[in-house]
């Protein structure tokens, strides 16, 4: 029987950690009111009462250095170096040459290294100056020179804790700037995938709705006078309604689909679906020629055969929106370099206005071939749409055999 197990506390942070910074400044105010009451009752006690207003003033100058060493590094380190100098000077042994390591190690631990070691010199150069002249007034200055021993030290300490922060920060940006590319691809990822669904539902949804709409209309005039062509038409629209509906289950399937159930393996329609594609517009009225002279079209990967299959939908689908009456031929075919797929009618064309639509930024007006450019613009292809010379409409796609067939 397995023993009940209890949660894990969360580990706490290192007692330093969780020190506020309101408590540290309480802390330092602390130290240098007991550095203030000691050094004036040390200096007393060892006779120097003819020093003691200075003994006072520099007792109090140091405790100031501690009490503002947070806020102000720079103007505690001075304060402190002229507090060792001068007690120095005047010959006090109790000078506080180890009070230097305190605001040393801050500057040192918040200013670039330049300036840190700037003013390491400068307050070396002092304690040291302030040693000579206490050796030739009164014969002693180990105050002032143990402090600048104690400072560089200090510094030391300061200046690796500087390199550790930074460094502790810099891998925290690169996180965070890893998790910031993450949520970017998943964005992407999902702007791609809808941009995907939009297409496939205006190619569906479109050339289905454009066909049933047709045949609707000729059932419509014709009912009266001509009821099998009527039942013709009607026949054409039911055809057109489920392959309609079967794509859109697919589609849907796809889209809700539990990971933990089977995947639907109904394939993706392709070069061998064109003929029944072919077949739905020709029951609206048009007569559709479908050419596949192509040897590489025998070896596309399924989602290429996907997009040349929608390409061929989308122009026969505008044919039956704008061309009015019209006959439409479709070719599939090999030339030296790539796989081209050419689809033209001899209907209206496409009217200047229209044309100006096509070619403006950001016209919502021919989504079908923005739409059919995005599809060969994934296989480095291009594609030229737009009127005929001689007539009618004209989409032409290129395939590179290097993306789409290589060898």
């Amino acid at each position: 029987m397995r023993g009940r197990e209890y949660p894990q506390p969360a580990p706490r942070p290192p007692l330093l950690h969780r020190i506020t910074p309101r408590q540290l400044q309480v802390i330092d105010l602390g130290i240098a009111a007991i550095l203030v009451v000691a050094t004036g009752h040390s200096a007393v006690g060892l006779g120097h009462g003819s020093h003691a207003p200075e003994v006072g003033v520099l007792a109090l100058v140091a405790g100031l250095s501690i009490a503002v060493r947070r806020r102000a590094p720079i103007t505690a380190l001075v304060l402190v170096t002229i507090a060792i100098a001068f007690a120095t000077v005047l010959g006090e042994s109790w000078a506080p040459g180890p009070l230097v390591a305190m605001p040393m190690y801050q500057v040192a631990s918040v200013h670039a290294r330049r300036l840190s070691l700037l003013a390491l010199a400068v307050a070396g150069a002092t304690l040291l100056i302030a040693t000579g002249a206490g050796l030739l007034a009164h014969h002693q200055g180990g105050g002032a020179t143990f402090g600048a021993v104690v400072g560089v030290a200090a510094w030391f300490v300061g200046d690796s804790v500087r390199v550790r922060r930074t460094y502790v920060a810099g891998l925290a940006e690169q996180a965070a700037q890893r998790q910031r590319e993450v949520v970017e691809r998943a964005q992407r990822s999902v702007a791609e995938e809808r941009l995907q669904i939009a297409r496939e539902l205006h190619d569906i949804v479109a050339h289905s709705l454009s066909v049933i709409a047709v045949q609707s209309g000729v059932g419509r005039h014709v009912i009266d006078e001509r009821p099998d062509e009527a039942k013709k038409a009607l026949a054409a629209v039911e055809a057109t309604s489920r392959s309609a509906l079967d794509e859109l289950r697919r589609m849907l399937g796809v889209l809700r689909r539990d990971d933990r159930l089977p995947a639907s393996l109904t394939p993706a329609p392709g070069v061998s679906a064109l003929g029944s594609l072919v077949e739905q517009v020709r029951a609206a009225g048009y007569v559709v020629d479908l050419n596949v002279r192509s040897d590489a079209a025998r070896r596309l990967s399924p989602t290429v055969e996907l997009s040349i299959y929608r390409i061929v939908q989308e122009a026969l689908t505008n044919v039956v929106k704008h061309a009015g009456p019209a006959s439409v031929h479709v070719e599939i075919r090999d030339e030296s370099d790539a796989l081209v797929l050419e689809v033209n009618d001899d209907g209206r064309g496409m009217t200047r206005s229209a044309a100006d639509q096509l070619e403006a930024v950001g016209s919502d007006a021919h989504h079908g071939i923005v739409g059919m450019r995005e599809r060969v613009a994934l296989f480095k292809g291009s594609l030229t749409a737009g009127s005929r010379p001689e007539g009618g409409f004209r989409v032409l796609a290129r395939f590179p055999f290097e993306v789409v067939a290589p060898s």
